[in-house]
């Protein structure tokens, strides 16, 4: 076999060596950029970036637990661990010693489609409405209370058949002069949401009939009337 054979037929060779590494690299650059994408979905910063109304509810999730802080509507309240999303944000009572956007707000492929194209037709309101626990879950068709109660959070509350157990609930602050979860109306059908908020300064809601009542409110949260008057500012001006 003469020099120029020899050339023909390693030429064929070095094309695919080449090939092979190109769409090596071509590979290894789209699996980082991948992992790189799942591990920036974990943060807060993707939901303000890619969706510019999330800003507010990033900045208020940010914010320094146990001071004075700021609402989602701009409000100030006295103690930012009477917003949930704060009060959550660090602790020591779940595996994670950070809980995120995505561990309370679990993405849901249906959801995420139906708010893509509210975002993208401006099919929104600013600012946005207060959704309860059962509007949060609906996509996952589960109850309001594994919003908050699940096998990953408050799982002491939940009873044998994997729902919360109301006489665990009552039990776990009867220790407090006025237990706010003892079920004193049986005709009341309260969801977790209606207290505690994620956002905004939580309320005692049965201040809302039992004004005339000494209730000691929790540092930071507010009376039924007070949350009112937070949502009517907000909405009218």
């Amino acid at each position: 076999m003469n020099e120029e054979n020899m050339t023909n037929e390693t030429q064929p060779a070095k094309k695919r060596s080449k090939k092979l590494i190109i769409l090596g690299v071509i590979v290894v650059v789209l699996v980082a950029v991948g992992v790189g994408m799942m591990v920036w979905h974990e943060q807060p910063s993707f939901c303000s970036t890619l969706c510019h109304i999330e800003n507010t509810y990033v900045q208020n999730f940010s914010q320094e637990q146990g001071v004075q802080g700021t609402d989602k509507y701009g409000n100030t309240v006295s103690d930012t661990n009477a917003m949930m999303a704060v009060l959550h944000s660090h602790t020591q009572a779940t595996a994670k010693s950070q809980i995120v956007c995505v561990d309370c707000h679990k993405p849901n492929v249906a959801e995420l489609a139906h708010d893509g194209v509210s975002f993208v037709s401006g099919n929104y309101t600013i600012p946005r409405d207060e959704r309860s626990a059962q509007a949060l879950q609906k996509w996952d068709g589960k109850t309001s209370e594994s919003f908050c109660a699940n096998q990953n959070c408050h799982v002491y509350l939940l009873g044998d058949n994997g729902e919360v157990s109301y006489d665990k609930l009552e039990a776990s602050t009867q220790s407090r002069s006025f237990n706010p979860h003892q079920q004193y109306h049986e005709n009341l059908s309260l969801e977790c949401t209606d207290c505690h908020k994620g956002h905004r300064a939580s309320t005692v809601v049965c201040t809302g009939c039992h004004e005339h009542e000494n209730v000691d409110l929790p540092s930071g949260w507010v009376t039924y009337s007070e949350s009112k008057q937070i949502l009517e500012q907000a909405f009218n001006g």
